[in-house]
């Protein structure tokens, strides 16, 4: 699962983009919703609260 892997490496990098911008948060209640989800995007999603 690229995506989860490429959000999780920008909120590691820049985690301002990731949690104000809304294009972002949307990618990651996106990605969170998926089964196979990795848990650090689950518990991203819950910090930001978009799942």
């Amino acid at each position: 699962m690229s995506a989860g892997r490429a959000l999780v490496e920008a909120e590691r990098t820049a985690p301002t983009e990731i949690h104000h911008r809304p294009a972002a948060r949307e990618a990651v209640a996106q990605v969170a919703r998926y089964p196979v989800a990795p848990s650090r995007i689950i518990q991203l999603a819950a910090t930001l609260s978009v799942t």
